[in-house]
């Protein structure tokens, strides 16, 4: 691989990073927002909805804006908001401003996806799709591992805020770095909605729209189970703060690999709906382990996360290339994260509430493995008028 598309696909993934992090940064400090704020499950299950329901909501335009605007132009909207939705949420000195800062951050999170694929889509990089998507994908893992691994180092330091702080310097940082995206003017005289394009008005697949089906029942875990991990550490297994970090960093760690190597394999001919198909059934797995993890030391909630790692949190690029080899890619990708953003946004207060109700993790745990079975069952048809298997 080139030294350029070495950088290309880096600057990528740090786009995806901070697009993703400063809600990370808030699941990792549950217990300290909880101190702070007085705030039940539900109340946190919430800012996760603020951000994700507001990406989710704004994933279609973006879509079809990344198309007009081009990649380059999309992606310094993603920087910038995201840079601005930190400050806000770094600022807040009440928990509905905290709230309103998670609202600013779905900005980057509903774009980051289209500008990023559209990047990739007329990069030119050919048999190089693949490896590309998973590098960049990773960026969301690295964001998971940095919150888990970093992040509590620097909250009881500096307090939660430090890490929203670090977010502003970085997401301006990486403004400089865009010159390494291939120039895309992108199709300025196409209407918003697309309605005088060719590529726009041809249907997606039927395994688009199944992805993005899967998509939303996956954010529904990831809103949720993926959401309350830390918590359910602290509060069930007994685990320290630190600790329950390093379950949820590990889970973005491992993905990282994953994420890459599932792209490598999908350009050497593996079927890209298989890959999700084997996901989702091994997600049941890591669900299940996690829910029969006992306090203290033990196997069960290491191993659990791991697997959570390597399925529930690396379907996506197998997803996003679906969606690249679509006809208009931001459109396509504005389809998969409606979907999955919009399961993200709901899976956090359904968790959250199940717990407050229950007084109990296990009937969430249960809810969350049956989701997996059924994403699994969304994919597992053939589907012959698919663009990629």
């Amino acid at each position: 691989m080139q030294a350029r598309t070495v950088v290309f696909a880096t600057v990528l993934l740090m786009t995806m990073l901070v697009s993703n992090l400063s809600f990370f940064i808030l699941v990792v400090a549950s217990s300290e927002l909880e101190a702070e704020f007085g705030l039940s499950n539900l109340q946190l299950g919430l800012l996760g909805t603020a951000s994700t329901l507001a990406g989710a909501l704004l994933s279609p335009l973006a879509g079809r804006i990344t198309d007009r605007i081009g990649a380059v132009r999309a992606m310094q909207i993603v920087l910038i908001s995201a840079a601005i939705g930190a400050l806000a949420t770094a600022l807040a000195g009440t928990y509905e401003f905290v709230l309103f800062g998670m609202l600013l951050s779905g900005i980057p999170v509903g774009l980051s996806n289209p500008a990023t694929n559209r990047a990739i889509a007329v990069s030119g990089a050919g048999e190089l799709r693949g490896v590309i998507t998973g590098v960049k994908q990773s960026g969301v893992q690295m964001a998971v591992f940095v919150s888990g691994f970093i992040v509590p180092l620097m909250t009881a330091a500096w307090g939660w805020r430090s890490g929203q702080w670090a977010m502003v310097g970085l997401s301006l940082a990486l403004l400089i770095s865009l010159p390494v995206i291939p120039p895309d003017e992108g199709n300025p005289a196409a209407r918003l909605d697309g309605s005088n394009t060719k590529a726009a008005e041809e249907p997606h697949s039927k395994l688009a729209i199944r992805t993005a089906i899967y998509g939303a029942l996956l954010g529904i875990i990831g809103g949720g189970f993926g959401r309350f991990i830390p918590l359910y550490a602290e509060e069930v297994l007994n685990m320290s703060l630190a600790s329950a970090g390093r379950i949820f960093g590990v889970t973005g760690l491992v993905a990282i690999p994953v994420r890459i190597l599932s792209g490598i394999a999908i350009d050497r001919g593996l079927s890209a709906r298989l890959t999700l198909l084997v996901m989702a059934l091994v997600g049941v797995v890591s669900v299940a382990l996690i829910w029969v993890a006992e306090p203290g030391p033990n196997a069960a909630i290491w191993a659990g996360a791991i697997l959570s790692g390597m399925t529930l949190g690396s379907w996506n690029t197998a997803a996003n290339i679906i969606m690249i080899r679509e006809p208009n890619s931001g459109k396509a990708t504005g389809l998969l994260y409606l979907g999955f953003l919009g399961g993200l946004a709901a899976g956090g207060p359904i968790v959250g509430w199940s717990i407050d109700i229950f007084d109990s993790y296990q009937p969430a745990w249960l809810f969350c493995g049956a989701l997996a079975a059924a994403g699994a069952a969304v994919v597992a048809g053939r589907d012959p008028q698919a663009r990629t298997s």
